[in-house]
């Protein structure tokens, strides 16, 4: 059952992130992170009292909670909004696998050189095919290579991004580059000061504290963006349930295949988000599938594998 759970946390962060790119469009990257981790956080008190890790939180001590909720701001607030604003300018075929590919490349290579984590061969080989990988999916394509042409069906999303997304640019490097580097940073952060926090109580702190940071940010200098996914009770459901598929039940998912199947184990499966994401991207997004993308997402799913190993 743990294998089983590590494929559906993939799953469902890989549909999260087709709603995320299709919302992304009519909403401010601030305010659908906020909002998104704000309706993800109102289940998680009910998963930690029943998980039995509520007194870890209170016996833990001050420095560790503050630590805890820093690492969620940086990582939630920061990193999420990056991933979304990323999202919205790359689309998800590109955005997806890279942001996966340097999150969990960076997290395990600086887990050795900080954390003192065991060395593999897999790392440098793993990394490498990230590299190539990552090249393959955003670098421009050759001039002898025709562009993909507009699709006519956009899919079943109304309002997802445009098909014939242009090469990244200087922006759009940056914006992937930012998503790998915080994520990365916020779980060694994590790691290195939870302490005996158990995942769901770290968890647990971390998804409100994303939620007020970005929420306060927006109420002082975004309020127009902010009201407005209220004014449509689709728009705001569609935020709701992003944040309870992907922040809760993905997260919950991910604990428990951890617990039941192991990490490593957990960690390859769930590797396998960047290739369940492209027909999802394609049905639901009007995204066009090339050969490129192709190549560069397989390549990066053989790195985290060899990675994670």
């Amino acid at each position: 059952m743990g294998e089983l759970a590590a494929l559906l946390a993939a799953l469902t962060w890989s549909a999260t992130s087709v709603a995320l790119t299709s919302l992304s469009a009519r909403t401010s990257p601030v305010v659908l992170s906020g909002l998104r981790l704000g309706f993800g956080a109102l289940a998680m008190p009910l998963i930690l009292l029943a998980s039995g890790e509520t007194g870890t939180i209170a016996q833990a001590p001050a420095g560790t909670i503050i630590q805890v909720v820093a690492s969620g701001a940086l990582g939630y607030g920061l990193g999420d909004t990056l991933y979304i604003a990323a999202l919205n300018r790359l689309g998800m075929q590109r955005t997806f696998p890279v942001s996966m590919a340097l999150y969990i490349g960076l997290t395990v290579v600086f887990g050795v050189l900080l954390l003192g984590e065991p060395f593999t061969w897999g790392l440098p080989i793993g990394a490498l095919l990230i590299g190539a990988g990552t090249w393959f999916i955003i670098a421009p394509a050759p001039p002898n290579e025709p562009a993909p042409p507009p699709s006519a069906d956009a899919g079943p999303v109304a309002l997802a991004p445009p098909v014939g997304l242009p090469p990244p640019g200087l922006a759009g490097y940056a914006l992937l580059g930012g998503v790998g580097v915080t994520w990365a940073a916020a779980t060694l952060w994590l790691a290195a000061a939870s302490g005996d926090l158990g995942a769901i109580a770290a968890g647990t702190i971390r998804t409100p504290a994303g939620a007020v940071a970005l929420l306060g940010f927006a109420l002082a200098f975004q309020r127009p963006a902010l009201v407005a996914p209220f004014r449509s009770r689709a728009h705001l459901g569609a935020i709701a349930l992003a944040g309870v598929v992907g922040t809760t039940i993905g997260s919950l998912l991910y604990v428990y295949a951890v617990v039941t199947a192991g990490a490593a184990r957990t960690a390859i499966l769930s590797s396998t988000s960047p290739l369940l994401a492209l027909p999802l991207s394609i049905v639901f997004l009007g995204e066009r599938l090339t050969r490129r993308i192709l190549a560069g997402t397989l390549l990066c799913v053989a790195g985290i594998v060899l990675v994670v190993l």
